[in-house]
């Protein structure tokens, strides 16, 4: 299963990080998210936005760069809901 792990200090420092995070759980229908107290990447946490997707640390300069950077490592491209057509 994929993953997508948001640091809960991340969220606070960085604007946007928190609406990644719904737009995460409202798009990624077979994603495993969660936030965690600490994803162990503090000097980076404290500069930019991150999450681990997959286990990998992706960063970003914007939340929206950071989302888009781990929807591309999941490869999730299709939205939740089962009968969006593009």
């Amino acid at each position: 299963m994929n993953t997508l792990k948001f640091c809960e200090q991340n969220l606070s420092i960085h604007a946007g990080m928190a609406k990644a995070v719904d737009k995460a759980e409202a798009e990624f229908a077979n994603v495993e998210i969660s936030t965690e107290p600490c994803l162990g990447e503090c000097g980076q946490c404290a500069e930019t936005a991150i999450a681990l997707a997959n286990g990998q640390l992706v960063s970003g300069d914007t939340s929206h760069v950071l989302f888009e950077r781990a929807k591309n490592i999941i490869g999730e491209r299709a939205v939740a809901a089962p009968d969006a057509r593009r």
